[in-house]
C-alpha cells in the first residue's frame, strides 16, 4: 500500500487501539521512514485534533534526541504521520531483555532523553508521557524521545486538566501535580524521567500497587526508596527529580549536564540488537487513569 503517492508501506513495527506504525520507503527521497496511520473510522474531530497536535509538537522540536517528523496529511478518510525510522529497540524492550543498568550507563541514557526534553521545553512543548516504551535506543546507543501523542503546548487549553477523573498518561510515571488533575509544566516531564531513571537502576518503577489509582496515591504521598547501589550524590539527584513539588525538581538541561558528568566511565556494551526497527508506542492516545500502561 502507498500513502500520499510516495510512501510505500512494508511491515508493521508497532500497533495499538488507535492504529499502526509501519516501516516504509519514501520513494521520492529514497529513504526508510516510519509511517503512523490512524485506523479508518477513528478520525473523529477529537482524535484528528490530537493527532495533528502530536505532529505539530514533534515537528517544532529539532534535536538529535527527539524522533524527527517529516510529513503529515489525510489518507483515505483518516490521517498519516511520517517520522524518522529508528532502528533499534524501545528502552522497555532493552530493560526486559537485559535487566537493570549500571548507574553510569543509566545516566548516559537519561542525559540524552533530558537533552531531547530540554529542546521540547524551549519550544513550549510538554511531552506528558515519558516512559521506557516511549524512549527509543538506536543500534549505536543513541536515545530518542518518541510518541508525542498526548503532548501539549504551555498555555494551550487542550493541555489543561480534564476535571472528569481521567488522566492521560501511564500511572507508573505520572507526576504528582498531574495526579492532582493540575496543569502539566516542564517539571512533570522531569518527574516522569526520574521514574524512568529509577527503573533503569532497579528494574522497576518507584511505586507499584494493585491498581492504577493506588499507584497515583503513592505518587502523591509516598516516599520512594533510594536504590542502595547508588553513591550518595547520585541518590540525592534522583530524589530531586522525584520531588513532590515541581519547584524542587531540576530543569531538563540541568539533568542532562549532571548526568553527563556521571557517565564518564559508562560501559559501552549495553546496546540493543541492531537491525530491528524500534517500535513507537501507539497506546498513549487511549491511556487513562484506568491503565498502568
Amino acid at each position: 500500500m502507498r500513502v500520499a503517492d510516495r510512501y510505500q508501506l512494508e511491515t508493521v513495527v508497532g500497533q495499538g487501539g488507535m492504529g499502526r506504525v509501519w516501516r516504509a520507503t519514501d520513494e521520492v527521497l529514497g529513504r526508510a521512514v516510519a509511517v503512523k496511520l490512524l485506523k479508518q473510522g477513528r478520525a473523529d474531530d477529537a482524535v484528528e485534533e490530537r493527532f495533528h497536535r502530536e505532529a505539530h509538537a514533534a515537528a517544532v522540536v529539532n534535536n538529535p534526541h527527539v524522533v524527527g517528523v517529516h510529513d503529515f496529511g489525510p489518507h483515505q478518510g483518516s490521517f498519516f504521520l511520517v517520522m524518522e525510522l529508528v532502528v533499534g529497540s524501545t528502552l522497555a524492550a532493552v530493560l526486559q531483555r537485559s535487566g537493570p543498568f549500571s548507574p553510569p550507563a543509566a545516566a548516559r541514557i537519561v542525559a540524552q532523553a533530558a537533552d531531547g526534553l530540554s529542546a521540547a521545553h524551549r519550544e513550549g512543548v510538554i511531552h506528558r508521557d515519558i516512559k521506557p516504551s516511549n524512549l527509543l535506543m538506536a543500534g549505536d546507543g543513541t536515545v530518542k524521545v518518541a510518541d508525542f501523542g498526548i503532548a501539549c503546548f504551555l498555555g494551550d487549553p487542550a493541555g489543561e486538566p480534564t476535571h472528569d477523573g481521567r488522566i492521560l498518561g501511564t500511572s507508573y510515571y505520572v507526576a504528582p501535580e498531574r495526579a492532582r488533575d493540575e496543569p502539566a509544566g516542564p517539571a512533570a516531564d522531569i518527574y516522569s524521567l526520574g521514574c524512568v531513571l529509577y527503573q533503569l537502576l532497579t528494574g522497576g518503577p518507584p511505586f507499584v500497587a494493585d491498581t492504577p489509582t493506588g499507584v497515583l496515591r503513592q505518587h502523591l504521598a509516598g516516599t520512594p526508596t533510594c536504590p542502595a547501589r547508588l553513591e550518595r550524590g547520585f541518590g540525592r539527584y534522583l530524589m530531586r527529580m522525584l520531588a513532590k513539588s515541581p519547584a524542587d525538581r531540576p530543569a531538563a538541561d540541568e539533568v542532562a549536564d549532571w548526568c553527563r558528568q556521571a557517565y564518564l566511565s559508562a560501559p559501552t556494551d549495553l546496546q540493543p540488537e541492531p537491525g530491528t526497527p524500534a517500535q513507537p508506542s501507539f497506546l498513549p492516545m487511549t491511556e487513562t487513569m484506568a491503565s498502568h500502561g
